[in-house]
């Protein structure tokens, strides 16, 4: 049997996150789509494939490391290790540097921060030349008014209507698995089953996919994805699944699509995208089933999954 980990160049006691980043890494490489003179490209693909499958899903990795070697392997365990039924999404490096940064300064900028939010409060002799004063203002003010108050004409001038303010508020971040649109989908659905679909962006963009049944074509789940990460649906109907997704880059709430009836999106929109013609079956496909997004060649084969906003928003 082939050794997955040389495979993916790793070790055998690789995390989870070193399996995903390797296959990333790969996948960039050697997708047949970004090698279409290479008749070997889909063969070496499957078998980069094959070892990811393996050895991400911890059953198998379990499997096949007691088939292959003859003491287990001891998995490094780390606290974004996926557990069993719980969602992940992966980390980066620049991710972990950023966190081990806050942790090493956080309780300094806290302290200091609490510092300046202190207020030194007036002694009471302050407040209490304020009040003798005050009649005293008002009292000359009255007799001024009193003095003057027959030479001083009054003239009402009219009021210019200022502009309405623009409210420019059109670019906000989301996060992984934000719902964007929730308002025009409505709730999602989850069913009592272990189906599950996962769809890794190995593009440069990101993009929001929605999950539809395969047999009523109604809308189950959907959920917003950067690039680099990927997302895992699960609790799926046993008719089957396919996904829609739209991939771009600069979300801005403020921009309307599909008539103005729905608001929000890509300000660089790169492509729809549709998996209607080849969706998921269960439990053939059971388990964690790969998919993953890439700008497709309108030249290439898999043109055909190439779809437009129209189809996206159909429900």
């Amino acid at each position: 049997m082939a050794d997955y980990y040389s495979i993916l160049g790793l070790l055998k006691n690789a995390s989870d996150i070193e399996i995903k980043t390797a296959f990333r890494k790969l996948a960039k490489v050697y997708h047949p789509d970004k090698n279409p003179n290479d008749p070997n490209a889909k063969h070496l693909f499957e078998h980069i494939l094959k070892a990811y499958n393996t050895l991400i899903n911890p059953h198998s990795r379990t499997r096949y490391d007691n088939a292959n070697f003859s003491e287990p392997v001891k998995k490094v365990q780390t606290k974004n290790s996926r557990q069993s039924g719980q969602k992940e999404w992966s980390v980066s490096e620049e991710d972990l540097k950023r966190r081990d940064y806050y942790k090493k300064h956080y309780h300094h900028v806290k302290s200091k921060t609490a510092s300046t939010k202190e207020k030194t409060i007036a002694p009471y002799t302050d407040y209490k030349y304020v009040l003798f004063a005050t009649p005293i203002a008002v009292g000359l003010l009255m007799l001024i008014l009193s003095i003057f108050g027959s030479e001083l004409k009054t003239e009402l001038i009219p009021q210019k209507k200022s502009p309405p303010i623009e409210i420019k508020n059109s670019s906000i971040k989301l996060s992984n698995g934000d719902k964007p649109y929730s308002g025009y989908f409505g709730s999602a659905k989850i069913y009592d089953t272990s189906n599950s679909l996962q769809i890794n962006n190995s593009s440069s963009f990101d993009a929001v996919i929605v999950v539809f049944d395969k047999k009523t074509n109604q809308y189950i789940q959907h959920s917003y994805l950067k690039d680099s990460y990927y997302v895992e649906f699960s609790n799926l109907p046993e008719n089957g699944v396919y996904w829609k997704c739209m991939l771009g880059k600069n979300w801005n709430n403020t921009k309307f699509l599909n008539d103005n009836r729905v608001s929000g999106g890509f300000d660089s929109l790169v492509q729809y995208q549709s998996s209607s013609k080849a969706p998921t079956l269960f439990p053939q496909q059971n388990g964690d089933e790969l998919n993953l997004l890439y700008v497709i060649d309108p030249h290439s084969k898999n043109k055909q999954y190439i779809s437009s906003e129209e189809d996206f928003f159909k429900k």
